[in-house]
């Protein structure tokens, strides 16, 4: 909920503020510790030296504080301002870097910049108010000092003339008195600094609030020796913040060792469902439990080490592709690693980069295709060895034939491991054992897929719109076969129908690849 809800830029930007609050305790500790004191000890000088005149510098040093209390708000107020704009303005150059390319196609330059141009001026706009505010507190500030210091050398001066003090009482007083003001004065120009750092830290503090996922009892919950077993949902309500239900009332049971398929357009709660067998948000009704255990009560850290999950938006890291392959994992042998790369299919493109598996990625793997990332994945995910296996959309960047290939190892790698499958090609998921439809956060229909292309409904007419030639009489591989043959050969149904019409009025002569004219 936390990563979902908030930008990166304005996370990094809360992070960055930490520094703030570090310049505010490295640059204030020194001076308030030395300051304070200096001003006590002055103070006492100055009481011993001539009381009636200590008075006029009580008043001073109380004036000082009037302003401080007068300007905290405004300059809290403005401080938050900056800080805002700020994240911001970082949270959009994060944006637009990650969009570059879109921003290219589109040629939208013009109106990245003068979006970006709006903020830093918005940002701007907040510095010079910040700054105009400080340039009057510093104003006032330093008239009273000096309208105080002339009224204390004028009553100085009339106690002379009354010989109530001397010459050099008044020299040494009003010389003592910028070791009692100077102080208070320093201790008052550290206000926007600290009004800063107190900004930063409540930005910060709304972060390390938040409870955390992995809470200090989680040491105390199950962690059973696999997750073979059942997975049971029964009942699971599920809302994204305060919208609308994205899971209504949704139950259904996979079996242990089952491979099982989500179909359904897009946002009816596939990937959703997904996450939530992850313990990825907390749920509003309802129970999902595997293997008999709630998950609720299952260790977080175990639960998720027992299940692969690739999901649609691959993301790699930066560094080599071993790395990322073992991500989360440092016990992994070599040999595991290829033997992974082999059954995903990225073995050989791997062997063709320069370093091979020591090949450093870029941010994301921007130097890879889509293809090439979703093998990645598929091998990373292998490498885990889980009970639960999780594909949503994991080889829809892949071509026909190593689609193919895939899904024969995924046969191999999951015999006995309970695996769930999002496809929207449903070519790929017609062998699970069960389908399950699903539409606007319900199971609507449920069934092999035999049964569900009997039924005649829903799934029926998904099929019917990727393998428009399909009739009841077709084999669904035949249908299949068509469709990956319609892939790599659009104009062959055409040209087909062409030749038909032609043959009618005649034969049609083509040539062959030996140059031989056949009918």
């Amino acid at each position: 909920n936390f990563f979902g809800t908030r930008k990166v830029g304005e996370i990094i930007s809360r992070f960055m503020d930490a520094s703030k609050v570090r310049d505010a305790i490295s640059g204030a500790t020194l001076t308030i510790m030395i300051d304070t004191l200096m001003a006590v000890v002055g103070a006492i000088i100055l009481y011993i030296q001539n009381a009636t005149l200590f008075a006029i510098a009580l008043i001073i040093a109380f004036l000082y504080g009037v302003i401080v209390f007068a300007f905290n708000k405004s300059i809290k107020k403005v401080n938050q301002e900056q800080m805002e704009q700020n994240a911001q303005l970082t949270s959009y150059l994060v944006e637009s870097l990650n969009g570059i390319e879109t921003i290219k196609s589109f040629n939208a330059e013009q109106e990245a910049s003068l979006k970006t141009e709006s903020k830093f001026i918005k940002l701007l706009r907040s510095v010079f108010k910040g700054g105009l505010i400080d340039n009057v507190r510093s104003s006032i500030t330093s008239f009273v000092a000096l309208t105080g210091g002339v009224v204390i050398l004028w009553v100085g001066a009339w106690n002379v003339i009354q010989g109530k003090m001397t010459v050099g009482q008044l020299i040494t007083f009003n010389a003592l008195l910028a070791y009692f003001l100077d102080p208070i004065s320093n201790l008052i120009n550290l206000q926007p600094m600290m009004q800063t750092a107190v900004v930063a830290s409540d930005r910060l503090g709304e972060i390390f609030d938040l409870e955390l996922e992995i809470k200090d009892h989680e040491k105390g919950k199950i962690r059973p020796k696999d997750l073979k077993g059942d997975i049971v949902i029964k009942n699971i309500d599920f809302r994204y913040g305060t919208r609308a239900l994205v899971l209504k009332d949704l139950s259904l049971t996979i079996k242990q060792g089952e491979k099982i398929a989500l179909v359904g357009e897009s946002g009816s709660g596939k990937t959703t469902l997904v996450k939530l067998l992850m313990n990825f948000y907390p749920w509003e009704k309802g129970d999902i439990t595997i293997k008999g255990y709630n998950v609720k009560d299952i260790d977080l850290e175990f639960l998720r080490e027992r299940i692969s999950y690739i999901s649609q938006d691959i993301f790699m890291f930066s560094g080599t592709i071993r790395e990322n392959l073992c991500l989360g994992r440092t016990d992994i042998e070599m040999d595991e690693i290829i033997d992974a790369c082999k059954m995903a299919q990225a073995h050989d493109f791997i062997n063709k980069l320069p370093l091979r598996y020591e090949t450093y990625l870029e941010e994301n793997a921007a130097n890879l295709s889509g293809g090439q990332k979703q093998r990645l994945a598929i091998a990373r995910a292998i490498l885990k060895k889980p009970d639960i296996f999780i594909m949503d959309e994991a080889t829809s960047n892949l071509d026909s034939i190593s689609e193919k290939a895939i899904e024969r190892t995924i046969e191999e790698v999951c015999k006995g491991v309970t695996t769930i499958i999002i496809a929207h090609r449903l070519s790929t998921i017609k062998r699970c054992d069960r389908i399950y439809v699903m539409e606007d956060g319900r199971i609507i229909e449920m069934g092999t897929h035999k049964e569900l292309m009997e039924k005649k409904g829903i799934y029926y007419e998904l099929w019917k719109e990727q393998l428009p030639d399909y009739d009841d009489q077709t084999n669904p591989d035949d249908g299949e076969q068509a469709n990956h043959d319609n892939f790599f050969f659009p104009a062959i149904p055409q040209l087909y129908s062409q030749t038909l019409a032609a043959s009618a009025e005649g034969a049609v002569t083509v040539e062959n690849k030996e140059g031989r004219q056949d009918k």
